[in-house]
């Protein structure tokens, strides 16, 4: 019977490994991604052998799981998961963040599981290129507020590997998220939290850019797949016109100009994120 337990820092090693085996280009498949939103989440992990499993439940929703991760057995994978909810008394749900395992479930278990799209779910993928350049009449808005930064300030670009400035950041983003009122996701503050107390371990890239000084803006993340770059976090001091559009720019042109895509995660349903999200096409 699987054994699952609390998700904790020291796991990253263990789920990298099994998740090499079999890459998601899904952002909630990233360890750094489940950890620091933990409190949203209340994740709890397990493994065997073959694969890593994954438990959670939101908003005090009953339990789901992501897809076995690894390289084995699927059915057998599943079977298990199966057996440790019939223990329990629930049902088998999966939160599928890759359309290649829903298929694999259909042809395993056509009659066992409903399918259907959640919307706050869905990652949004862009092109780094255009990320880089906002090229082209649906985002001329976004260049705008872009040369309108580069203009207007005086302002550098640092990247962030610890140390003094990684410091200063993480300040300045508890700032951020406390200042957006009525505005803010509940979790955001300890999801900040968790991110830079544990930064070094989780194996980060970031860029920060300062105006006098002063913090601007900053952005954080990792390699999602081979050709695909993750965002994990992104704040602005919206004093700084453009600072969003400027950091998005000097962060994909300076780590991740050799991806094709970058992945900014999902909206989580709410309306100003989702706006912002879709803003860029």
């Amino acid at each position: 019977m699987l054994e699952f337990k609390k998700i904790s820092v020291s796991d990253k090693e263990v789920y990298d490994r099994y998740r090499k085996k079999n890459p998601t280009p899904a952002s909630e498949g990233v360890f750094t991604t489940m950890f620091i939103w933990n409190a949203y989440y209340n994740l709890e992990t397990a493994h065997d052998e073959e694969f890593f499993y994954i438990k959670f439940s939101k908003n005090g929703k009953p339990a789901e799981f992501f897809f076995p991760i690894g390289d084995g057995d699927i059915k057998k994978a599943v079977d298990k998961l199966f057996l440790y909810c019939e223990s329990l008394g629930i049902k088998l749900n999966f939160a599928l963040t890759d359309e290649k395992n829903a298929q694999k479930l259909k042809s395993l278990y056509p009659e066992k599981f409903v399918y259907e799209n959640d919307a706050d779910c869905a990652d949004y993928v862009y092109l780094t290129e255009k990320m880089i350049n906002l090229s082209g009449k649906k985002l001329h808005a976004k260049k705008n507020h872009l040369n309108y930064f580069q203009n207007n300030y005086r302002y550098q670009y640092e990247k962030v590997a610890g140390g003094a400035l990684l410091e200063k950041c993480a300040l300045r983003a508890y700032e951020i998220v406390e200042g957006k009122g009525k505005n803010q996701n509940p979790y955001e503050l300890g999801a900040m939290h968790a991110y830079f107390e544990n930064y070094s371990a989780l194996e980060q890239k970031g860029g920060a850019i300062l105006v006098d000084g002063e913090i601007a803006a900053m952005t954080f993340g990792e390699r999602l797949t081979d050709d695909t770059a993750l965002i994990q976090i992104e704040l602005a001091d919206e004093r700084f016109r453009g600072a969003y559009q400027c950091i998005n720019k000097l962060f994909l042109e300076n780590e991740w100009s050799d991806t094709v895509y970058v992945n900014r995660e999902e909206d989580m349903g709410i309306e100003g994120l989702r706006k912002a999200k879709q803003s860029y096409h």
